[in-house]
Formats: structure tokens, sequence, C-alpha cells
């Protein structure tokens, strides 16, 4: 047996990649435990090497114990876990550097199928593989991943998927489990290439989907038997309930345009500030630590009330966005960068968190994948917040005594939760990016957003009436107007 130990920053976080790999599980080879978060009502967000241990300690009867974390810092956590452990104990813990969601999901896999420690930390360590490959990645995954040298021979079966989404990660996890149940040799085949089918990782990286024709190999003792439980499963759509899918009813209609929305402009400038240039040299650096993470801690502490606002009046996926701003903020190697930038430059505590912040919000925009490019707002806003606490200022907020269009040059998730949304019309932004934060929460917060509109939006005037035209995607000004 190989149990799992999920150590995370937060609770909900570890819990929700639990609650998915608990439904990839056999139990007769593999346990999962949950170590995440901290017993601070105020700051929830954390590890904490005792509840690391305690985890570990629950799954003592394992063979081996796989310790999959989140964030740099739960590395530490767990490192000093290993430390209060008994040692014969210890001896059996291995630390994944695996990302957490699809680590887990592979390890549990390969473990619930009895696999050796060794074949669950590779696949493990390749879980990113398929999603890499999905988005078009230049970059050369492990031979082995795509192709076997020869194939086997022994009894095979064909099968066209059905599955609407292929064999996406529950059904092809299913498969995994049911074929390492028997004394058999496998070979899948989809086209030219041939891969383990009791590989995870492998059957993602060929991306089978419905309508494709798969083959199976198998070859030993159980041949047979391997391939008639294979059709039963693939007949039964690998765990999946099929019929609903293919009874559904498509209705097609014509699209009623939304109407054109007219409105006063309402001008916000979204304020970035910049470190100020007050002298810092008379503190220690035990002083600009704690004004630093004093600053930290306020900003901590709004991002959950924008959280709670989120979850409360939107949904809790929402809330998850200000979840992660936390956890991004509330990270021990941030903290010492910026620390070690005040030491070797003799910076002040504004101009080092700045700098430090600009060069990882820059490290999102050099990223091939636009999803996570569009990141980069994130960090210019966490930076932005805590500025304003080391500056001991107050971030404006959106008042208006009338419903308006919102004009601005771009607007940080920060900013677009805290709008009244009942004031708000409509968005207009000269930048923004549709992929960003801001524009997901302006979305589900049912606030129409148009973004990239460009400089000369900025240069409309203050309760000068504007027209939103959805259908167009457009702003325009009233005839009159020109």
């Amino acid at each position: 047996m190989i149990n799992i130990v999920i150590v995370s920053h937060s609770k909900h976080l570890a819990e929700g990649v639990a609650e998915l790999a608990n439904q990839m599980l056999n139990p007769t080879h593999c346990r999962l435990a949950v170590a995440a978060g901290i017993n601070d009502e105020e700051h929830v967000i954390g590890t904490d090497a005792v509840k690391i241990m305690t985890a570990i300690e629950s799954l003592a009867d394992a063979q081996s114990i796989v310790v999959m974390m989140d964030l740099g810092s739960a590395i530490l956590s767990t490192e000093t876990a290993l430390e209060l452990l008994d040692p014969e104990l210890a001896k059996k813990v291995t630390l994944c550097s695996a990302p957490l969601v699809e680590g887990t999901l592979a390890a549990v896999v390969a473990a619930s199928s009895g696999a050796s420690l060794q074949k669950v930390l590779e696949e493990a360590s390749q879980s990113l593989y398929p999603k890499r490959i999905q988005l078009g990645e230049n970059f050369s995954p492990p031979q082995s991943n795509l192709t076997l040298p020869a194939k086997i021979h022994g009894k095979e079966a064909r099968w066209v998927i059905r599955n609407p989404h292929g064999l996406h990660v529950r059904p092809a996890a299913t498969l995994v489990e049911l074929l390492s149940t028997f004394q058999a040799d496998y070979q899948l085949i989809k086209g030219d290439r041939r891969i383990n089918p009791l590989s995870l990782n492998q059957l993602s990286l060929i991306q089978i989907r419905k309508g494709d024709e798969i083959i199976l190999i198998a070859s030993g003792e159980q041949e047979d038997e391997a391939i008639a439980a294979f059709l039963k499963l693939a007949e039964n759509g690998f765990g999946e309930d099929l019929a609903s899918s293919l009874e559904k009813v498509t209705l097609h209609g014509v699209l009623v345009p939304p109407t054109s929305i007219k409105a006063p402009a309402f001008i916000w400038h979204e304020t970035q500030l910049l470190p100020s240039e007050e002298v810092t040299e008379a503190l220690s650096i035990e002083e600009q630590t704690e004004q630093l993470i004093q600053a930290i801690k306020k900003t901590i502490k709004n991002l959950k009330s924008y959280a709670k606002k989120a979850n409360n009046e939107i949904g809790e996926h929402i809330g998850a966005i200000f979840n992660g701003h936390i956890m991004m903020l509330d990270d021990d190697e941030l903290i010492t960068s910026v620390i070690e930038r005040i030491k070797s430059g003799k910076l002040s505590t504004q101009q080092a968190w700045f700098n430090e912040m600009q060069i990882r919000a820059q490290t999102y925009r050099d990223l091939h994948d636009p999803y996570i490019r569009a990141r980069e707002l994130d960090l210019r806003d966490l930076c932005n917040q805590v500025l304003y606490h080391l500056q001991h200022k107050v971030k404006p907020s959106f008042k208006s005594s009338q419903p308006v269009i919102l004009i601005a040059e771009e607007l940080f998730p920060s900013t677009v939760i805290t709008l009244e949304r009942d004031s708000i019309l409509g968005i207009a932004l000269a930048k923004g990016e549709h992929r960003s934060h801001s524009a997901i929460i302006a979305s589900e917060a049912q606030l129409f957003m148009l973004v990239k509109l460009g400089e000369d939006l900025l240069k409309i005037k203050h309760n000068q009436i504007v027209i939103l035209e959805p259908s167009q995607s457009s702003l325009s000004l009233p005839a009159s107007a020109n």
C-alpha cells in the first residue's frame, strides 16, 4: 500500500483535491490524508508542521507514504514534520515535487492500481505533460509516453469511444484500475500511437476523444478475462452515464441581441502607486521586515473580505481568486526575496517590494500561455495594495448617484469586486484583457465589459453621454455630441 498526504496552505484547496482524488481511489491500495491551513481564525492560510506530522502518522501502516505539496513554504513545513517523526516512519516518506492537483490525481490512480513507489512518483512527475501537449507548448516529453517499441501479441479488442468528452480523467482512471486487476501485459493503440494503458498520463497524452477508435491488446495469463472486462466497461461508458447525453435534444433559434446601453460616463482613474521617496535609513532590517509583514497582513485581511463578498454575491469560484491572492502573499520565499533586496541594494521597504513584484509580474508577461500571462495584472494589483498600507493611504472606492458606464484605462480585480453593481450599466477599458481575473469577475457578476478600446477612450469627459453596443462590441458618442 502507498498512501498519500496532501499538504496545502488552503484547507479548501486540499479538501477539493482530495474530493477529486477519492473518485479514483482504491482503498485496498491507497489511502489519503489532508494537512492544510493553520488554526488561526484571523489568518487561516498557511502550513503547520505538527498537522503534517499527524497526517503522516495516521497513514503509518503503509509500505510507503508520498507527500504532495503546493507552495515553497509547504516544503519547509513538511521537512520540519519529518524531523519530528519517529525515524523509522520518516524513512517511509517521500516528498514529491509534482504539481498538487495533477500530480495527486496521477499518483492516486497509480497507487490504486498497485503500482510501485517508483511508478507512482513517475506518474506524478509527468502529470503535466498531457496539458502541455494539449496547449501546444513546444517541448519534448519522454518518448516512453508516446510510443512503445513493438506491438505485443495477444488477445485484441476494438472500441469506438462514445463518451461525450472522450476518456478524460475519471473514465481513464476507471480503465486503469480495472486493467490493473488482471495478470496481463497491455498495449492500447490509437492511430499510429501505442501506449501502456496502465498509465493515466499516457492515456491523457494521446487524447482519446469521442469517435476515436482504440485497440486494446492484452497478453498473459488472464488476457481473455481482461479483454472481456474491458469490453463490458466500455459498453457501460467507462463508468459514465451515457444515457443522458444520448437523449439530449438541441434546439436552435434566432438570437435577439442585447439592446444598446446609453448612460453618462464615469471616469475612473485606477491609481497605481509608486514607492515614495521617504528616507528609511534610520530603520533596521528587522524594523523594515516588520513593516513589510504588517502591510502584507493588512492586505490579506482585505483580500479575505473580498473573498467573502465574492462567495456571497457571485460564487465560491470567484472567491477562490482572492484566496489564491492570499496564498501568493502568504509566502515565506516572497518575503525573504524582498528582505534580500533591502539588504543588498540598501533600498527602502517600498522600493524593494515594488522591484520584486514588478519582476514577478514581468515573468508572467513573458509566459507563452495567454491565460497564465493574463495573471500579471494580479501581481500588479497585489503590489499596489501592499503599497497603500506601506504608505498609510486608503484606496479610493467607487460611488455614483446615478447609473453610469464606467470608463477607465484598466481595472484591478480588487477594484471590480468592490464596485456598486446596481450603479454600473457597463464597463469600457482602454486596455485590459478578456482573460484577466478582472474580466472574469465582471462577467460572472453580470457586468458588461469591453476591453482594448484604445487610448481614444480616455478622451471622453466625465458625465458625457456614451452608448455601449453589446451586439457590436463597440462604444460610441451620440450623433449630437460629435
